[in-house]
């Protein structure tokens, strides 16, 4: 009995270290979540584990919500079939690459956004961040579309769209990379972008030992933002 008494003791202290190792991560996990930064603009780069077809090496880039429970972005690196000149016929001319419309994600697929660089935001157009503006909507779009002072512009349908807690939980399940947002790479060719940002994001995550912290905006669309 005495021999029975020690093996029960065993079992109780090795489950109770399994339950309280579980605990510990639980709560390391929710403190990383709730002690994020959602102010610094950013990518979103799908991880190689991320399987969703929707998704799948995506580069999406965030962009303010019109809702403020909601996080939103576009993906940058998915061309669509169609031309801009099929929806904006009174375009003026583009360059070859900007002639392609992408698509931006599976919410409002019929909804046009525009990304362009600017040196002040044009009447309803939005700062995402820097020289990146956003324009929404057909008219706000032509209207961008029909100014030459825009050289670097990328015309969008669509857009992905998220709950609060539920893009913190797909990035601590290691759906996605969170990457500072960059211009340059905005505008860059979308052909190797997810190539090139998941590589960094794996030599990230490899010399950290965890997933980066979350860091997204949570603006809302304002002319004066």
């Amino acid at each position: 009995m005495r021999g029975f008494s020690s093996k029960l003791r065993g079992w109780v202290a090795a489950g109770l270290l399994v339950v309280s190792t579980a605990m510990i991560a639980a709560l390391a996990t929710a403190q990383k979540a709730q002690s994020t930064d959602l102010t610094t603009p950013s990518f979103l780069v799908a991880t190689r584990d991320l399987q969703d077809p929707l998704f799948q090496h995506a580069v999406i880039l965030m962009i303010p919500s019109t809702e403020p429970q909601l996080l939103a972005g576009v993906i940058i690196n998915s061309p669509a079939k169609a031309r801009v000149r099929d929806m904006f016929p009174q375009a003026r001319q583009l360059k070859s690459t900007q002639e392609t419309m992408y698509l931006g994600g599976p919410v409002e697929p019929g909804e046009a956004s525009v990304i362009f660089r600017a040196s002040s935001a044009p009447g309803s157009a939005t700062r995402i961040f820097g020289d990146a503006y956003v324009a929404t909507g057909h008219d706000a779009v032509a209207g961008v579309l029909k100014d030459p002072r825009f050289a670097d512009l990328r015309v969008i349908l669509g857009k992905a769209q998220w709950l609060r807690d539920q893009l913190y939980s797909e990035v601590m399940r290691g759906a996605w990379y969170v990457v500072p947002a960059k211009s340059d790479l905005v505008f860059s060719d979308p052909k190797d972008l997810w190539s090139t940002l998941v590589q960094g994001g794996d030599l990230q995550e490899a010399e950290a030992g965890q997933a980066p912290a979350l860091n997204l905006p949570q603006w809302r669309f304002d002319a004066t933002n």
